[in-house]
């Protein structure tokens, strides 16, 4: 596979996009000298290093899984197979010194670690993630750059006050990750939604904002420059993006200038369409590296031939989330802006985490044993949301049934069961009468990949409605299944449309017609969710449930909605 960047172009001149606080930032004096820390015979004279023989720690020591600790082909089905199936995993000692045998400046130990640095990141690391972005993500231009720092939300708050000016709008989808819109809103950045389908956010919808956009009917706010999106297994609707989409987004982008901030969490998550157990087939072999690569929709960096996309990229999901480990892809301006927000901040991320994950995917497992644990994980995952949604289907109450949508893939909705007879598939046989089909109570999209399964309760079909409101009756359905020990995150937590009012506890949790929005944006707010109304959400995960608890947990979800929709409220 060729990544190959002499034929690509530059990133473009986009400077224009840096507030003011941006432009206005200096490269820390006692900074612009760590680059002469590692020549060989320097004598240290400048610095308030303190030196590392007083640094307490003498070895960092750790038992690390093997890269192919996880099986990625054909198996019986159990979480924790292999830790518990055949006694205990098989590790390798990963032990860093103080100080490494040689001369290399560049080895890693505890001494320069631990020590003040450079806010790029320990050198090590950095190239490892940038020979590994180059293959995997594969930029569209020439001279893009990687960044380490302390974990996603660090690298979203930089990049927000990198590029916006107290008032903007942040472009994002309509449900969404809401930790990122509260990190911007104390700053005076506020989000403008986006429609959403069940391949994510729509061209058409940001075509449709951005051109008919006007400053005095949203209260001066200038035409977005920034937009956020988590395109791949979206937290929290699960939602997927094409490579198709992605493209058409970029266009748009380009023709209206507008900033990609591409955060995906869940990016090595992706395992590929749900298929019914009664067709599933497990794969016989361990995909070869290439064929991973291909496997995984591609990056918007991919199709950015300009430097517009900021790509985030986390360890959370791939070794721990308390590593507060990351980086981000970007052009070279943005790259100094944000390493010069880090120089006089964060200066870098944690130096423990930093040395212990590149003693692990530099020295230990390498590339190839790094690409080993991501399938590995990705087989986990595929069978987690394999669990979680054939306990839906098959599982959720003997009062329900469950079949799939023949007008939206992947799409499975929940009825009241009748008497009439069905095929194996769940449409009528034709000899059965044909009557008025049950109304949904239920519908999902089945996930790609990711963590969640995002459940559609379609209280417009409950028979207190409209009597009482969604926002009554959701809270209510909300209420008796946390009651049963079942606890499920509300939609209403990840509302773009209504963040920051007053409605975002779970008695708020509607897809439209009950908040209450600012009178100011209130009727072009309700445009982004005029449809469905009615319907109220709730976020599951299948991240870190056991089999037993998961159907366990999906036969009370089908009896709380059971008798939820057929008690007058």
């Amino acid at each position: 596979m060729d990544y190959n960047t002499n034929t690509k172009p530059d990133a473009i001149d986009l400077s224009h996009h840096l507030s003011q606080l941006s432009r206005e930032r200096m490269q820390s004096p006692l900074k612009g000298m760590y680059k002469y820390f590692t020549r060989p015979g320097i004598i240290m004279l400048a610095g308030g290093l303190p030196p590392p023989e007083y640094f307490p720690f003498e070895t960092l020591s750790a038992q690390a899984l093997v890269p192919s600790t996880y099986k990625t082909s054909s198996s019986s089905f159990s979480w924790l197979w292999n830790l518990f199936g055949s006694g205990a995993p098989a590790t390798t000692s990963v032990s860093i010194p103080k100080y490494a045998e040689g001369k290399d400046p560049l080895a890693l130990q505890l001494s320069t670690a631990l020590q003040y640095g450079m806010a790029t990141g320990i050198p090590a690391l950095s190239a490892f993630i940038k020979d590994f972005t180059s293959m995997v993500f594969q930029p569209g231009y020439a001279n893009f750059q990687v960044l380490i720092n302390a974990g996603s939300t660090d690298a979203w708050s930089k990049i927000c006050t990198m590029l916006l000016e107290r008032g903007d709008g942040i472009l994002c989808e309509e449900w969404t990750y809401p930790s990122a819109l509260s990190a911007a809103w104390p700053n005076g950045f506020k989000p403008v939604a986006l429609p959403m389908d069940g391949g994510g956010m729509t061209p058409e919808g940001l075509d449709e904002l951005l051109g008919n956009w006007n400053e005095e009917e949203r209260g001066g706010m200038k035409r977005p420059r920034v937009l956020y999106t988590v395109p791949v297994c979206q937290n929290p609707t699960g939602a997927t993006m094409t490579v198709e989409r992605k493209k058409k987004i970029y266009a748009l982008c380009v023709k209206y200038d507008v900033i990609i901030v591409e955060d995906d969490p869940y990016y090595f998550l992706q395992a590929g369409d749900y298929v019914p157990p009664s067709a599933r087939v497990k794969p016989t072999k361990t995909e070869s590296d290439e064929d991973f690569i291909k496997s995984l929709i591609p990056s918007y960096l991919k199709f950015d031939y300009q430097g517009r996309v900021i790509r985030i990229d986390t360890f959370s999901k791939t070794i721990c989330p308390g590593s507060r480990l990351g980086w981000i892809t970007t052009s070279p301006i943005f790259a100094d802006r944000m390493q010069k927000a880090n120089e006089s901040s964060t200066q870098g991320a944690s130096g423990f985490a930093q040395v212990l994950i590149a003693k692990l995917l530099v020295d230990e497992w390498g590339m190839t044993g790094w690409f080993r644990w991501l399938k590995g994980l990705k087989a986990q995952y595929r069978d987690r949301r394999d669990m979680l949604v054939d306990c839906l289907v098959q599982e959720s109450h003997a009062g329900l049934d469950a079949r799939s949508s023949t007008s939206v893939k992947d799409l499975y909705q929940l009825s009241f069961r009748d008497s009439r007879r069905r095929d194996e598939k769940g449409f009528l046989l034709g000899s059965e009468e044909k009557v008025e089909e049950p109304k949904v109570l239920l519908s999902f999209v089945a996930p790609q990949g990711g963590m969640f399964v995002w459940l559609r309760v379609h209280v417009s079909n409950h028979p207190s409605y409209p009597e009482k409101s969604t926002a009554d009756l959701i809270l209510a359905c909300w209420e008796e299944l946390a009651e049963a020990n079942v606890l499920v995150a509300p939609g209403t937590m990840f509302s773009g449309i209504t963040f920051g009012d007053d409605t975002q506890a779970p008695s708020a949790c509607i897809w439209g017609g009950d908040a209450v929005i600012p009178s100011n944006e209130e009727e072009l707010r309700r445009e982004l969710v005029s449809e469905n109304n009615g319907d109220g959400f709730f976020r599951m995960s299948f991240s870190s449930a056991t089999e037993a608890d998961m159907r366990k947990a999906m036969k009370i979800v089908g009896e709380v909605v059971e008798k939820f929709f057929k008690t007058k409220y």
